[in-house]
């Protein structure tokens, strides 16, 4: 859910030397994983971060960081509950998966079977483009001032499907694939019509109380929740309260709370095939394939990476004050959730403590001489791109005075240097390099790497 904007020109200030050849002992894996978290929040330590790392029956590390609630100083401990934003998606997709395997929903079937009243023009468009990202429904978090002018506002369902449902499709359904918080916003309606049962209460009887996850729960703001975590922004360098939500907007799309605690849980179970089956569960990590013969990395809310040789299945998540990211690592059977309530950026925390873990070497960050490239060609890169689902960010690439360069809404522009063979890197200790994929005139992607982490950015039209 992009709701909160994650900065992508900040690397953590750290040794880049590698790991030693010799597998650390669990003591040296535990100090590793606290300097990286303690550099990441910088001096000052606030807000906080819940870190989660289990391998096999070990838990490594289970403890929170830094501030829950800067204005009273209460501390993050390992039960302090954060908004997860778009994690959210994965609870979303099994619940429709179980739906599937009882029979009670069709992944070919078309939206009206199930949402009736619902006539735009993505009525027809089926419950599986709807589950991967390929429906061609205008997300709503798209749409500027007609939705964020009323975020903060209780609106019912009728209201929220009158901001997009009239609009015309995107592109056909099936030929692209395109982040979209309006498709899962659907899926929790879709839910809702099925079971009888609101989304909160469906996903509460069939997934948290079963699971044992007793931390984990619809993130109502009038709720009292306890050891629920405040959240927080960076506004010209000081901590600011995040702007207020209403979360009868993200609904299913990235509406629920947990620990770090629970999100392993839940990982570890989805994973063993204790919340669907194998098949649903194959199906829910398989590849987006694409009606023009490509396909995209990315299932039912789930996503498809690698860190480093290894594969990862693994998602983000970003909503006002709060970004998190989790991963599990089949090969290793390792599993890690970093949840963080400030500008400290999940995914490079994670992407860092998972290398550590996996006994691979930090990032060594590289200057090599800038190549000269003539403005024309740089207008190929030119555009707006999006880094969802693994960080909830966009990034505008513009010409300015011959130079490419990069911002990220609500962020200052930042310069790139172009090394050849179509990659740009950031300013010098930034640790960012960029990788374009280009098709004639035309980049259609970039891999963002940076911090450990590789990211696909794929072009917004």
């Amino acid at each position: 859910m992009r709701l909160r904007l994650i900065p992508f020109c900040i690397l953590l200030a750290v040794s880049a030397a590698p790991l030693n050849a010799q597998a650390p002992s669990r003591t040296e894996l535990v100090a590793r994983i606290d300097s990286i978290v303690t550099a990441a929040m910088g001096p000052s330590g606030a807000p906080g971060l819940g870190v989660a790392v289990v391998r096999g029956g070990d838990t490594i590390v289970l403890r929170g960081y830094g501030l829950a609630d800067v204005e009273n100083g209460v501390a993050v401990t390992d039960r302090s509950v954060f908004r997860i934003g778009s994690i959210t998606k994965q609870f979303t997709s099994a619940a429709v998966m179980k739906l599937v395997e009882e029979g009670r929903v069709r992944l070919d079937a078309p939206l009206s079977e199930y949402l009736p009243d619902y006539r735009g023009p993505g009525s027809s468009v089926t419950v599986h483009q709807l589950l991967n990202h390929t429906s061609g429904i205008p997300s709503y978090t798209g749409l500027g001032e007609r939705f964020w002018s009323r975020s903060r506002l209780d609106l019912t369902h009728e209201e929220m499907l009158a901001l997009f449902a009239a609009d015309s499709l995107e592109f056909q359904p099936g030929s692209r694939w395109a982040y979209n918080n309006s498709g899962y916003y659907l899926l929790g309606m879709l839910i809702e019509s099925v079971t009888g049962m609101s989304y909160a209460d469906h996903l509460r009887t069939t997934q948290f109380e079963p699971l044992g996850l007793t931390q984990t729960l619809y993130c109502d703001v009038s709720r009292v929740v306890p050891h629920r975590v405040s959240g927080y922004d960076e506004a010209d360098g000081r901590i600011v309260n995040a702007a207020p939500l209403s979360m009868n907007a993200p609904g299913a799309a990235g509406a629920l709370c947990s620990t770090a605690r629970d999100l392993i849980r839940w990982a570890r179970a989805l994973h063993a095939g204790d919340v669907v089956g194998a098949s649903s569960y194959g199906t829910m990590t398989a590849p987006t394939a694409l009606s023009g013969g490509s396909s995209q990395a990315y299932g039912y809310g789930l996503m498809m990476t690698q860190i480093g040789e290894h594969d990862a299945v693994a998602h983000g998540g970003g909503i006002n004050g709060f970004n998190s990211y989790m991963s599990h690592i089949p090969g290793e059977d390792l599993t890690i959730a970093v949840l963080s309530n400030g500008p400290t950026n999940a995914g490079q925390v994670h992407g860092r403590i998972a290398r550590a873990m996996l006994g691979l070497p930090e990032p060594v960050a590289e200057q090599p001489a800038e190549v000269e490239i003539d403005e024309a060609a740089l207008l190929r890169y030119v555009g707006r791109y999006d880094l969802a689902p693994a960080v909830p960010l966009q990034v505008e690439l513009r010409v300015e005075g011959g130079r490419l360069v990069g911002q990220a809404t609500g962020q200052p522009p930042i310069p790139l240097r172009f090394a050849g063979d179509h990659t740009f890197l950031g300013p010098a200790g930034s640790g960012i390099r960029m990788v374009f994929t280009v098709e004639g005139e035309r980049a259609p992607s970039f891999m963002l790497h940076q911090g450990g982490a590789e990211i696909l950015a794929v072009r917004m039209e």
